[in-house]
């Protein structure tokens, strides 16, 4: 029986928008819907023509994904009969392999991310089979289990949040197999990191704003606050603030304590933004309105910029505000980022990982990566110069 519940996988991940070529995105989703063991050895694939009917991509698309699939050893073709999910390791030999699983693929952050670990493995003669989780434990429990039984000899993981150390992923760290935490600590587990300093941007861009002239400024977040990468830019606000004299706020928070993610094609967050956008426009008309607003990330800041213009303020006139993270939408908007450079991210986690499987496993290692403020119109103050005229 043919199987077309991977057509319905890999409509749904399938992103027309993404710089990675689309024979490639249906052979990575091909690899992950088999890795996750709801497409066993022996299920029928769907013809070429089911395919590109389904996808509404070429015919020549299709084929190239199915016959990189098969010269990896994925699936097996049976004259007359059709494509089948192959039953034993093709002609590529097992330690070919390298689990690698996001939260969230949607982000032109995380695509930059992946695109340069793809390129240091490929060189090295490695073959990724990326994954995406959607920010649910249990799927990336799955996924991990089905790696493992892919026999990858090396995971990058871009964990999902939790408060539970009950996963497989703690399992996998203290296992032969090295695992290379992507850009986030997860409490519990020692394992090599590779991420950007998350602390010393949060202090920079702060710094960026007092220099402007602001004085009151608030950090605002979605929960969970306890997510490492936004832990760490609250812990560099609080920082800043107290270098320059200045009381640091409570953090603001919004959303439900799940982590969200950000959908590229609707340029929006995956989160109830009705709900969202009416607590920080109620925020922003109450007498706790700051002179600045430090968004824990792009995706935050772009919400901002939607509540601040329903309740008719201006940015930077009435409310300056910065982001994180540089997305695409960054310098349309005009919005005062963080750069973590994802690009070279993603090389470094690919290069840590090459390292312990080589061998070089003696201890835990951290690298931590700069980041680069990208100074936009979102956060200059525009009464500057009439202060410090009348400082003089």
């Amino acid at each position: 029986m043919i199987n077309c519940e991977v057509i319905t996988y890999i409509k749904t991940h399938l992103s027309k928008e993404s710089p990675i070529p689309l024979y490639q995105q249906i052979l990575n989703l091909v690899r992950a819907y088999i890795a996750s063991g709801d497409c066993p050895a022996g299920t029928r694939l769907p013809t070429e023509a089911e395919f590109e009917a389904e996808l509404g991509v070429s015919r020549v698309t299709v084929r190239q994904a199915m016959s990189m699939a098969f010269k990896q050893g994925l699936v097996v073709r049976v004259a007359g009969k059709g494509t089948y999910v192959a039953g034993a390791p093709g002609i590529y030999q097992k330690q070919s392999f390298i689990g690698y699983i996001v939260h969230h693929l949607s982000s032109d952050f995380n695509t930059k991310i992946l695109l340069g670990a793809e390129n240091v493995l490929k060189t090295a003669g490695y073959y990724p089979i990326f994954c995406n989780s959607d920010g649910n434990l249990e799927t990336e429990n799955q996924l991990l289990r089905g790696l493992q039984m892919e026999n990858v000899v090396g995971f990058i993981v871009q964990a999902v949040h939790s408060e539970t150390q009950d996963r497989v992923l703690a399992e996998l760290a203290r296992g032969p197999v090295p695992v290379i935490l992507l850009d986030r600590v997860v409490p519990g587990i020692q394992a090599d990191l590779v991420s950007s300093d998350h602390f010393e941007g949060g202090r920079a861009i702060v710094h960026h704003l007092i220099g402007q002239g602001y004085t009151d400024i608030v950090y605002l977040a979605h929960r969970p606050l306890q997510l490492y990468s936004i832990a760490e830019r609250l812990r560099g606000y609080q920082h800043a603030m107290k270098e320059a004299g200045l009381t640091p706020r409570e953090p603001f928070t919004v959303g439900q304590p799940i982590e969200p993610g950000y959908d590229q094609r609707h340029r929006t967050l995956n989160v109830n933004e009705d709900i969202v956008l009416d607590t920080i426009s109620n925020y922003l008309l109450s007498p706790e309105r700051p002179q600045a607003i430090v968004a824990a990330n792009d995706g935050i800041a772009l919400l901002i910029m939607e509540a601040a213009e329903s309740v008719k303020l201006h940015i930077p006139g009435d409310l300056a505000l910065v982001g994180y993270d540089d997305l695409d939408f960054a310098s349309i908007r005009d919005l005062t980022t963080v750069d973590q450079d994802p690009y070279h991210l993603g090389i470094e986690a690919a290069n840590q990982l090459l390292r312990c499987i080589r061998g070089d496993r003696d201890h835990i290692t951290r690298v931590i990566l700069p980041s680069k403020t990208v100074i936009r119109g979102s956060s200059i103050n525009p009464h500057q110069k009439k202060f410090l005229g009348s400082e003089a």
